[in-house]
């Protein structure tokens, strides 16, 4: 059967009207497709050398800038600032047990006497005694030396004092007249050196008296200036004995916080130590005996006896020691002592002293460490 003209006509414009909407649909249907899946993460590679996949680093946090197509205006884009990353807040120091504790760091000055000259101090007259009361209480230490030895700076430092003691320190008029020393012509010649405190020293004692002096007295010789700059280890003068010195030697002080003879403090908790048989720094040991009230015990017989083969060893040697003679010097800061020995070598000591009875203890000395021992 043969169909009119007329619907030939109309079937075949059907045709071409649907070729042209599905032609249009589908690239529609692929945007859809496309953008309604989400985003998923994935780790780029790049080939390596042998032909494997070599993981690249990501992108850097650092903003790149995208350059606009050609025609179009950029749009202001505001990059935030990046953000530092906080840093651990230091932890507090760790408090030490109430009755002992270790301190490094405060054994710093050098020592004021060097080789071949006698760097060792007089231990028949330690600070804080008086030689069984022939003597008055010692607010310093002795290094016995022949006249003329040179005396050296202990520390870095500025000279504030380089002269005699004859002049009272005390303003004209002033009572009471005070000196250098306990009395006029005490030291004759002297220098006194100020000094700058180490750091670790006020990390351990945050209220101790600054700053600190050294004294060397009874010179010969002086060799520098008030105002002067001295550094450690240098010339400041020469020994011998003046003042109320009785034989050649060089008196050597420790102040806190001021310039007067109150304010002295021991220097065998300051002076660097010697050396052991081994080659290691030796330590000091410093300490206080306390009744039920917190009141100071003086006591007149403390030995310290040095056990080289452990806690339950025999003893190589001792020392025997006392509570500082006079009151003044005991129990002040930074170290709230009452007795101190230096230069022992490192190792168990068995200490015995007489409080409530004869008393015994053990304590641990650490190389180039200051040891703070409390009994009560």
């Amino acid at each position: 059967m043969r169909l009119p003209r007329i619907w030939i006509t109309l079937v075949g414009c059907l045709t071409l009207v649907l070729t042209a909407a599905c032609s249009v649909i589908a690239p529609i249907q692929s945007y859809i497709n496309s953008t309604s899946t989400a985003p998923q993460p994935s780790i780029l590679a790049s080939p390596s050398p042998g032909g494997g996949i070599t993981p690249i680093s990501e992108p850097s946090a650092t903003p790149t800038e995208i350059p606009p197509t050609p025609g179009e205006t950029p749009l202001p884009i505001t990059v935030a600032a990046p953000q530092a990353t906080p840093l651990p807040s230091p932890l507090p120091p760790i408090p030490c047990p109430p009755d002992r504790c270790t301190y490094p760091g405060s054994l710093f000055l050098t020592r004021p006497i060097a080789p071949p000259g006698n760097d060792s101090l007089d231990v028949t007259y330690r600070f804080g005694s008086t030689q069984s009361g022939m003597r008055d209480p010692h607010h310093g230490v002795e290094f016995l030396n022949g006249f003329g030895t040179p005396v050296l700076a202990a520390a870095d430092g500025t000279v504030v004092v380089a002269g005699t003691d004859l002049d009272p320190t005390s303003p004209r008029g002033a009572w009471p007249i005070t000196f250098y020393g306990p009395y006029m012509n005490f030291y004759g010649n002297l220098v006194v050196i100020e000094h700058t405190v180490p750091e670790a020293l006020f990390q351990a004692f945050p209220d101790m008296p600054r700053p600190l002096y050294t004294l060397y007295g009874h010179l010969s010789e002086i060799d520098v200036q008030v105002g002067q700059q001295v550094t450690a280890g240098e010339q400041i003068g020469k020994v011998g004995q003046a003042g109320i010195a009785t034989g050649s030697h060089l008196h050597f002080e420790v102040r806190l916080g001021e310039n007067t003879y109150q304010a002295s403090r021991n220097p065998e908790l300051y002076l660097s130590p010697h050396l052991d048989a081994n080659g290691q720094p030796m330590g000091a040991v410093a300490g206080r005996f306390l009744d039920s009230f917190q009141n100071f015990l003086e006591l007149d017989s403390i030995v310290l006896q040095h056990l080289p083969q452990g806690p339950d060893g025999p003893s190589d040697f001792q020392v025997t020691v006392l509570t500082y003679e006079e009151k003044g010097l005991i129990g002040q800061p930074p170290w709230l002592e009452s007795f101190a020995v230096g230069d022992l070598p490192a190792g168990w000591y068995r200490i015995t002293f007489p409080m409530g009875g004869l008393r015994q203890d053990l304590l641990q000395v650490l190389p180039g460490q200051v040891t703070m021992m409390t009994f009560r």
